[in-house]
C-alpha cells in the first residue's frame, strides 16, 4: 500500500469502486496525519467542551494524546467509554434518545468514519441522500421534482425505531463483505456495544447504533444500502414497456381537428379565399375541440403494458412512486416488509407507511408534494423542428409545496404571533438583548426557513410569515425603547424607503445600514437543484489539494503562543464561544489575545495552560512572558 495518507485513501476508494474487498483499514489508523485532519474537523464544535461520562474534554488536547491513542490501538487495548444518554423533543411530542460520547471517542469515531466513507461512498446508491457529502434534503426533493413524471401511486415508507433496532450481527456481516480486516471490525463492534449511562446507571446495548455518535450516520447508510440494492432490483424487474400507448379519445379528437382544418382549407381555395357561409361555425368547432384536447391526456395513463418504479431515501424515510395499479403498490409494500423483516430484522411502521394517490399531498422532509392538476400550455423549441410547438409542460409533473401548518407552527414557535387571526406578539426574551442582536436573530430565523423552502412552488406563501415577523420585530423594538410601534417603524424607515434599518458605525467611522430581511431580496433558484449523477465526479479527495490549515500548522509547530518555548508538551486551550469572553468582567491576558486574533483556540505549553486555568499568575507577569 502507498505510504502517503491521501494516496492510501485513494487506493481504498478505487479498490472499493471496482468491487474489490478492502484490507488494512486498522493499520491505516496508525497514521498521525489522519488524526490531525480528524481533530481539525472536530475542534470548532461547541459540544466538545461538555463533560460527559468523564471530566475529559477537548481543552488541553495535544499531539502526545494522539500518539497515546495510536499506541493503544497498536496494543489493541483501546476501549470506548459508555455514552451519556439524553432525550430531545420530537415534533410529535415524544422524545428521541441521543447518545453523547466524550471527545476522545469522537476523535476515534471520526477517523473510522473517514475510512468507511472512502470505502462506501463510491458504491452507495444515487437514490440515497441522507448523511452524505454533497447530498441533502434538497437533492432528495429535487430528484422527486425532476424525475417523478407520469406516476400515479406513492408508498410513504417509514421504518419503526430504525436507529434503535439495527442488528449488530447483521451490520458487521454487511461490513465484512467490503472490509476484510478483523481488528477494524472488532473496533466497530466495540463502538456498537460500548453501552450508555443514563442517570449515572450503566445499560448494555444489544442493538442499535449510538445516536449522536460521529460514526452512526454512515453505519445507518451501510445498513440500508442493502435495502437500496433490493429496491434497484425491484425497479428493474417491475419496469415494463418503453412508452405508453396513445389515448384513443385523444386520437379521435385530433383526427376531427385535422379533418375540419382540411375542410376549411379546401373551401377557402374553392371560394378564392373570400368569406363563405359556415366558416365561422367550423372555426368555432375547431376551437372547442382544441380546448377539449388540452384536458385529455395524449397517452393512456392506465396502460397495462407500461410500468415504472421510482425510489428516493433520506435516512430511514423513503418514498416510492409507481406508474401502475394500486394492487401493484400493495404487493410491493408487502414485498418490502418481508425483505426488511427477513434480511435486516426491521419492521415498517404501519401507521406511517401509507399508499396514497399522487393527486393527494404526500408529506416528505418537511415539504409536501403531489401531481400538478393545472394545465399549462406553452411553446417549446425542439432541435429537429423549425418552429416552436405547443406542449403541456405540467402534464403529470410533481409540485413541491410548503405545508400551511409548517408556516403557522414556525410563527408560533418563534414567538411572532398567530397567522390565523394575525395576532402579533412581542418577544419578551429578546428585549434585554442589543437592538442589533434582536435584528440579527429575526434575520437568521427568516433566512433559515426561506432557504429550506426555496424549492417550493408556493414559495411566495412565506410573504405573510415575513410580514408577521416584521410586525413582531417592530413591536419588540417598541417594547425595548418604551415607545410606540408607529414611532419605531417611522424612525427605522427614514434611512431607506420601505425597509426597516438600524444604523451603526463601522471601524472607519462610516454609517452602516443593517436591514431587516425581505423575502424578495433572498436568492431563489429558478429550477430544482440537480441531484448527483453517476457521470458527475463527486469523489475527488479535495483534502490532498488543500494543504495544511492554519490551525494544523499552529498545532504542528510545537511552539507555545504565550511564552514562545518549543520544549515540553504543547496543549490546545479551547473556549466554547468568543462571545463568552466578551461578556467577562475581568479578562486575562490570554482572553484578550484570543479576542484580538478572533480565535477560539490557542496553543500553549503545559505550564502556561495550567497556570491560566488555576489563575495563579498575575496578568502583568504573564504579559511580560508573551512575545
Amino acid at each position: 500500500m502507498a505510504t502517503n495518507l491521501f494516496r492510501q485513501l485513494d487506493v481504498i476508494r478505487n479498490a472499493s469502486q471496482k468491487g474489490n474487498t478492502v484490507t488494512d483499514c486498522y493499520r491505516l489508523m496508525y497514521n498521525k496525519e489522519l488524526w490531525i485532519k480528524a481533530y481539525a474537523k472536530l475542534y470548532p464544535n461547541q459540544g466538545n467542551l461538555t463533560k460527559v461520562t468523564s471530566n475529559e474534554t477537548i481543552d488541553g488536547f495535544s499531539l502526545p494524546k494522539i500518539e497515546d491513542i495510536i499506541e493503544q490501538l497498536k496494543a489493541e487495548t483501546f476501549r470506548f467509554a459508555p455514552v451519556r444518554r439524553v432525550y430531545i423533543p420530537k415534533s410529535n411530542g415524544k422524545k428521541r434518545p441521543l447518545g453523547v460520547p466524550n471527545f476522545k471517542d469522537k476523535l476515534v469515531q471520526e477517523v473510522m468514519r473517514m475510512i468507511l466513507e472512502n470505502v462506501y461512498e463510491p458504491i452507495f446508491s444515487d437514490n440515497s441522500h441522507g448523511f452524505r457529502e454533497g447530498r441533502s434534503c434538497h437533492t432528495a426533493l429535487s430528484q422527486i421534482k425532476n424525475t417523478w413524471k407520469g406516476l400515479t401511486w406513492c408508498i410513504e415508507g417509514d421504518i419503526k425505531g430504525f436507529f434503535d433496532h439495527i442488528d449488530h450481527t447483521v451490520l458487521l456481516k454487511l461490513i465484512s463483505k467490503k472490509i476484510n480486516d478483523h481488528r477494524f471490525l472488532l473496533l466497530v463492534y466495540n463502538v456498537l456495544t460500548s453501552g450508555v449511562m443514563e442517570n449515572w446507571t450503566y445499560h448494555k446495548t444489544f442493538s442499535g447504533t449510538p445516536q449522536g455518535g460521529i460514526i452512526s450516520p454512515i453505519l445507518a447508510n451501510i445498513y440500508l444500502h442493502e435495502f437500496d440494492l433490493f429496491m434497484e432490483k425491484q425497479m428493474k424487474a417491475f419496469d415494463k414497456g418503453k412508452i405508453r400507448d396513445r389515448n384513443e379519445e385523444y386520437i379521435k379528437i385530433r383526427s376531427k381537428i385535422s379533418t375540419l382544418s382540411r375542410k376549411i382549407k379546401r373551401l377557402d381555395e374553392r371560394n378564392g379565399h373570400s368569406h363563405w357561409q359556415g366558416r365561422e361555425e367550423l372555426v368555432f368547432n375547431i376551437q372547442e375541440l382544441k380546448a377539449k384536447q388540452v384536458k385529455v391526456p395524449s397517452i393512456d395513463p392506465m396502460d397495462k403494458n407500461y410500468q415504472r418504479i421510482k425510489y428516493v431515501r433520506y435516512a430511514d424515510d423513503f418514498v416510492i412512486g409507481i406508474a401502475g395499479s394500486k394492487q401493484s403498490a400493495i404487493n410491493l409494500k408487502e414485498t418490502i416488509n418481508d425483505f426488511l423483516k427477513e434480511e435486516l430484522h426491521l419492521d415498517l411502521s404501519e401507521e406511517k407507511t401509507l399508499i396514497t394517490h399522487l393527486e393527494n399531498p404526500i408529506p416528505f422532509l418537511g415539504y409536501q408534494f403531489h401531481r400538478w392538476n393545472e394545465v399549462m400550455v406553452k411553446r417549446v423549441t425542439y432541435k429537429n423542428q423549425k418552429h416552436p410547438l405547443k406542449k403541456r409542460t405540467l402534464s403529470g409533473a410533481i409540485k413541491l409545496e410548503i405545508p400551511e401548518k409548517k408556516i403557522k407552527d414556525f410563527a408560533l414557535k418563534n414567538g411572532y404571533g398567530n397567522l390565523d387571526n394575525f395576532k402579533i406578539i412581542h418577544r419578551a426574551k429578546l428585549v434585554n438583548n442589543s437592538e442589533l442582536e434582536i435584528l440579527h436573530t429575526y434575520n437568521a430565523e427568516l433566512r433559515g426557513i426561506a432557504n429550506y423552502y426555496k424549492l417550493a412552488n408556493n414559495y411566495h406563501h412565506l410573504d405573510k410569515l415575513f410580514y408577521l415577523a416584521e410586525s413582531s420585530f417592530i413591536k419588540t423594538m417598541a417594547n425595548k425603547r418604551r415607545s410606540t410601534s408607529m414611532k419605531v417603524a417611522t424612525s427605522m424607515r427614514k434611512h431607506k424607503q420601505g425597509v426597516l434599518c438600524l444604523v451603526r458605525k463601522d471601524k472607519l467611522g462610516n454609517d452602516k445600514l443593517h436591514q431587516f430581511v425581505k423575502l424578495k431580496d433572498l436568492p431563489k433558484p429558478k429550477g430544482a437543484i440537480k441531484a448527483d449523477t453517476p457521470e458527475t465526479d463527486t469523489l475527488v479527495n479535495s483534502a490532498k489539494y488543500s494543504g495544511r490549515t492554519e490551525f494544523e500548522q499552529r498545532l504542528l509547530a510545537n511552539k507555545c503562543e504565550a511564552c514562545g518555548t518549543t520544549e515540553g508538551q504543547m496543549e490546545v486551550h479551547h473556549v466554547r464561544k468568543l462571545k463568552d469572553l466578551k461578556n467577562k468582567k475581568h479578562l486575562t491576558y490570554l482572553d484578550k489575545k484570543m479576542l484580538e486574533r478572533n480565535r477560539k483556540t490557542i496553543v500553549l505549553c503545559y505550564k502556561c495552560h495550567h497556570d491560566h486555568h488555576e489563575k495563579q499568575i498575575p496578568i502583568s507577569q504573564l504579559a511580560s512572558r508573551i512575545r
